[in-house]
Parts: C-alpha cells; sequence; structure tokens
C-alpha cells in the first residue's frame, strides 16, 4: 500500500462512486452507506433538491463526505459543486500516476541486486517485471542494453502521463459519442439518453444553468 492510496480524498473519491447495482472493479469492496432511499451511486446523488450544490446537510449523508467537506470545498464556499468533485477526481488519477511511478521505481530497485544503478533484460525477467521485460528496448533510450534508472525514471513518468493523457480522450470520446446532434453541448435528453445513471444529477453537471453540459462541465468518476 503506497501513500497515495491512503490519503482521504483518494479513499473518498472511491467512496462516493458506490452503488450496490455496480460492479466495477474500481469500487471499493464494502457496503453503501446505511441511509433511506436508494444506495448513493456517486457525489451527485447528494444534490437532493437539484440546485446544483451539495450542502452540508445533504453531504451528511454520507459520513466520509461530511467529513472532509471542507476538503472537497476547496473555495470555501459552504457548498460543494460539480468543479470541486472534478477536481478531486484529478487529484485521485494524478496519485494513481504518481503511484505507478514509485512501484515501477521500486520494482526496479529491487531488480537491481548489484546496486549499479541499471538492470539489465535478464535481471528485469528476474525480478518479473513483464511490462518491462516487453518493452526492454523502449527503456534503454541510449540502446547500451541496460535500462539506468534515469532511463526507468523517464518511462515511468511517460506512462504515468499517457494514462492521464487517455482519460482525456475517454472523457471526450463519451461526450462526442453522446452529443448526438454535434452541437458541441448534451440537452438533458442527451445526456439522459448517454448515461442513464447520471441523469438525475443533470443539475449538478450544469454549473452555469443554461440547460446544457458543456465540455468543459463534464466528466465521470474514474473507473466507470
Amino acid at each position: 500500500m503506497n501513500r497515495f492510496s491512503t490519503s482521504p480524498l483518494f479513499r473518498l473519491s472511491s467512496l462516493l462512486v458506490l452503488s450496490a447495482a455496480c460492479c466495477s472493479t474500481a469500487v471499493l469492496a464494502q457496503p453503501a452507506p446505511a441511509a433511506k432511499g436508494p444506495a448513493v451511486f456517486w457525489a451527485g446523488d447528494l444534490d437532493t433538491n437539484h440546485d446544483g450544490r451539495i450542502t452540508p446537510q445533504e453531504a451528511a449523508a454520507v459520513p466520509a463526505m461530511a467529513k472532509n467537506f471542507a476538503a472537497i470545498d476547496t473555495g470555501h464556499k459552504g457548498y460543494i459543486t460539480m468543479s470541486d468533485v472534478r477536481a478531486m477526481w484529478r487529484t485521485e488519477l494524478t496519485q494513481r500516476a504518481q503511484a505507478s511511478v514509485q512501484g515501477r521505481m521500486a520494482a526496479f530497485a529491487k531488480a537491481d541486486t548489484k546496486h549499479e544503478g541499471k538492470i539489465s533484460l535478464d535481471e528485469a525477467k528476474a525480478a518479473g517485471m513483464a511490462f518491462v521485460v516487453s518493452n526492454f528496448k523502449t527503456f534503454d533510450t541510449n540502446n547500451d542494453g541496460f535500462v539506468s534508472k534515469d532511463e526507468m525514471q523517464k518511462g515511468a513518468v511517460a506512462i504515468a502521463q499517457q494514462m492521464l493523457a487517455g482519460r482525456g480522450r475517454e472523457m471526450q470520446a463519451l461526450f462526442t459519442k453522446a452529443d448526438t446532434n454535434k452541437d458541441g453541448k448534451l440537452s438533458q435528453a442527451e445526456f439522459t439518453a448517454a448515461f442513464p445513471k447520471f441523469a438525475p444529477s443533470f443539475a449538478f453537471f450544469d454549473e452555469n444553468h443554461d440547460g446544457f453540459i458543456e465540455p468543459t462541465e463534464f466528466a465521470l468518476p474514474p473507473g466507470l
């Protein structure tokens, strides 16, 4: 377990996409919080009056949300908006990327049994570094037959950056597919048709309250 995956916002971000009916591997294996009515599927469901804001009273339905309310409400507004939730998701994704870099560097240190600051293909195989083994020439940028610590670091960072960029492309693709009339925004009907589980939270996404969801307002929870 790394220090990123144990941070409060990391755990909370995962908690807020819990659903009794959701089977995504990204969802934590724990029961939804006890409450009247449907299980909380994600943060937007807490906006029970559909005004685009989650107040402390609404957040109280999920103890973890209430406990971390001030940390999520970065502008100290007294309520949480979709922008706050998107920022929390960005933090989680960044932490995942950082954790992946740390994990690869830890594996490198373990494989470098001679403490030379570099590893051979055989050392990578012996350490079970399957990804490095299959992409050894990509990591070995100077083609000297070894992957140095610096090459490992740069390669791990590049992979993490690709992961983050991929998430952005994924959101763009989902938005484009949902925008059936290709006007660059999602009407409530388009949003509901494409993302029925999030349909009750349309007002939470529509932060400028113009009746449409713009690309800058759109994002879905990591792992869904």
